[in-house]
């Protein structure tokens, strides 16, 4: 019989993460800092697409689909390993075809933890490095900012609706 000793700790068994494939999971702040990488990446080459279109429009075109085909891919990949964390099967992302239901799935992928320990998809993906959450927290400072943006111009729009009424003495 196997002698149990108190003095060792069990190493914990992680997933290893697969960015070529749909299968393994990844979680809320892998997914926020894989997605950001990847439209940095993007938004860079689409500046490279537009100078093709300069010189071909058809060289332009064609670069501009291969983007878009791959950026496409890419999201759906991250977001399937993002469900199978949440033990949900990547099926579920054909939801963002429907209109509120996408918005629904979209938070849920964002604020929900993943399951704990192995699910059906595998184990537990490994601890986020400190660039991941370095990402991660940049992403979630951008989107507050995009937030308070919105709030802020829609309060100066009204702000100025308001003036341009008592300036004209309609109330």
């Amino acid at each position: 019989m196997p002698e149990l000793s108190l003095d060792k700790t069990p190493q914990a068994h992680y997933a290893t993460l697969d960015p070529f494939g749909f299968s393994g999971r990844i979680g809320r702040l892998r997914l926020l800092a894989w997605n950001m990488v990847i439209t940095l990446i993007t938004m860079a080459a689409s500046l490279l697409a537009l100078l093709a279109t300069k010189l071909s429009p058809t060289l332009g075109i064609t670069v501009c689909t291969t983007l878009t085909i791959a950026y496409f891919l890419i999201s759906l990949r991250i977001s399937a390993q993002r469900l199978h964390d949440l033990n949900w099967s990547a099926w579920m992302l054909l939801l963002h075809v429907v209109p509120v239901a996408n918005l629904v799935l979209t938070l849920m992928m964002l604020l929900m933890p993943g399951t704990p320990g192995p699910n059906r998809f595998g184990p537990p993906p490994p601890p986020n490095s400190p660039s991941v959450e370095v990402l991660a927290r940049i992403v979630i400072f951008l989107i507050g900012l995009g937030i308070f943006a919105m709030i802020a111009i829609f309060a100066l729009s009204l702000m100025n609706a308001v003036v341009n009424t008592v300036n004209s003495n309609s109330l």
